[in-house]
């Protein structure tokens, strides 16, 4: 959370790393919202349902159609359901704003887990508003075992390879995810969180 904070701060922006969501009344203060995460997604989505964050995404900001972006963790929460950290066979209750699951990638290539350092991005629409002035195969940093697979192909914006393809950015309205760490990403990960600034 403190690299994400750094990595915004450096764009003049005042942040709230703010606990528990803000009461509605004071919601409005706010242009921008960003979930970050590292961890299972089971325990990810009962920290955010024990704080009631994930009503208040859900009902309000994504309601509104107001900027989100969830970064790694952050990003798979916002699919329908996660298998990771939850007993085998079954799954957890994601907050469903873009519709899809989260599962380990497939290892059948012999790759190792997790994925952990520089890929490429390719883009599947060079107009998206997150996609300015980033080319399609530059390089983002990643740490993951999970992806995301959307149910919706249209909801995958760019996708990755390790070992196959994977979704490396989502968006659905003004709701974006992305699996790699932008604030890990040097320059074009500053351009990206520019252009979710600039929604």
């Amino acid at each position: 959370i403190g690299s994400v904070v750094a990595a915004f701060m450096r764009h003049d922006c005042r942040i709230d790393r703010a606990r528990k969501p803000p009461a509605l009344s004071d919601s409005n203060t706010y242009t921008h919202v960003v979930l970050p995460g590292v961890g299972s997604f089971s325990a990810g989505m009962e920290a955010l349902v024990g704080l009631s964050w994930d009503s208040w995404i859900t009902d309000f900001w994504f309601t509104y159609n107001r900027p989100l972006l969830g970064i790694c963790l952050g990003m798979q929460l916002l699919a329908s359901e996660g298998s990771e950290g939850s007993a085998v066979g079954n799954t957890t209750q994601g907050l469903d704003l873009i519709p899809g699951q989260v599962s380990l990638i497939p290892s059948a290539n012999r790759i190792i887990l997790p994925h952990v350092g520089w890929n490429d991005i390719h883009w599947s629409d060079q107009q998206t508003p997150l996609s300015q002035n980033i080319p399609s195969g530059g390089d983002m940093y990643f740490v993951h075992s999970y992806a995301f697979q959307p149910t919706d192909s249209s909801h995958c914006l760019a996708t990755s390879h390790y070992g196959s393809d994977f979704a490396s950015v989502v968006g659905r309205g003004n709701c974006y995810g992305v699996q790699f760490h932008p604030e890990k990403s040097q320059r074009l990960g500053k351009r990206m969180i520019s252009n979710f600034l600039a929604l």
